[in-house]
């Protein structure tokens, strides 16, 4: 039996949880009940079941919770097809509205790879990086990353795989962990993927270093090609198994990191270091430009921002010496 239940625009987080577990609504399904903003039917049994979830959340007092219409839920995110409408997290929840570069791989890496690893996140202290606390090559990243987000297939209570303890309670306290899945939920084989969805949602640009063809980390690359994002990875010995999937997704159209100097230039890491003091809308025109993208018109097209804001960004990183002006297209100067 359904009843009638009005007000849907007030739904709160502890109502979308109670759709997604209690009832097992996807994503998509949830957004749109949302943002209908008029009267639903809602099973006979919601008030209990909603009444449960409240009293399962009490015992997870350590546990924040954001959903997808709180100022808090990045923009990012929301772009991506199946966006999760809930995030539990345990850690500084700012971090996840920062710049992420994901960085994934094996769990069995070579000296090569956690070498590659260890370089590549150094050279990121600029960036958030994002990986999902598997061991290998996710592990190396967390472990050598200034600020980090580990996104996990289970609960954000449960810490998985075990012997990552240590660095889990060193991302707790330093940096952030989320989960989509309610606290609780063991890990299993069906989770991982929607695990990996959200590192390449969360993230502008995926490294991947060392991988199986068929691999978690191929996975995230696929996603992160869907959602329009940038694909680095690194080239390997075409002898190892672990370089298959590298060298299948430069076959297949992602961009060889081919040297830390180029990984400089692709994040423009030389700018950054310097004293240009460059604000976030300065560094993202600057990416904008780097990919050719050089006009007013491109650039007001591709940020959604008023072209006058645009052009007193460009105004400012022209004063500064970052960029130049010819006959309507931007040029970087450095």
């Amino acid at each position: 039996m359904l009843i009638s239940y009005t007000g849907v625009i007030c739904i709160n987080s502890l109502d979308l949880i109670t759709l997604k577990e209690g009832y097992k609504l996807k994503n998509e399904k949830i957004i749109e009940i949302k943002e209908k903003k008029s009267e639903m039917l809602f099973p006979e049994d919601y008030d209990s079941k909603k009444e449960y979830y409240y009293k399962e959340l009490e015992k997870y007092e350590d546990i924040g919770i954001i959903n997808y219409w709180d100022d808090e839920y990045p923009d990012i995110l929301r772009k991506i097809k199946d966006p999760p409408v809930i995030i539990y997290y345990k850690g500084d929840i700012n971090l996840i509205k920062t710049h992420c570069v994901s960085v994934v791989g094996t769990r069995k890496p070579s000296e090569y790879g956690k070498n590659c690893c260890r370089d590549i996140v150094n050279m990121l202290k600029k960036f958030t990086v994002v990986s999902g606390l598997a061991y290998g090559i996710d592990l190396c990243a967390h472990e050598n990353s200034e600020k980090t987000i580990a996104v996990l297939g289970c609960g954000v209570d449960i810490i998985y795989p075990a012997g990552n303890r240590k660095q889990y309670e060193r991302i707790v306290k330093e940096g952030l962990v989320i989960s989509e899945f309610f606290p609780g939920t063991k890990p299993t084989p069906y989770t991982f993927p929607y695990r990996n969805r959200i590192i390449a949602g969360l993230s502008e640009t995926s490294i991947i270093i060392e991988a199986a063809k068929k691999s978690g980390s191929l996975i995230t690359a696929n996603y992160a090609a869907t959602f329009g994002r940038e694909v680095l990875a690194v080239p390997g010995d075409i002898n190892r198994k672990n370089s298959e999937g590298t060298n299948y997704l430069i076959f297949n159209g992602a961009t060889p990191l081919i040297s830390l100097e180029f990984l400089k230039n692709y994040f423009a890491l030389d700018v950054f270091s310097q004293n240009y003091e460059m604000t976030e809308d300065e560094e993202i025109i600057y990416k904008m430009i780097k990919n050719n993208i050089n006009s007013v018109d491109k650039i007001v097209f591709e940020s959604g921002k008023p072209s006058y804001d645009i052009i007193t960004v460009l105004m400012n990183m022209q004063i500064k010496g970052i960029i130049k002006e010819s006959e309507g297209t931007y040029y970087l100067t450095v």
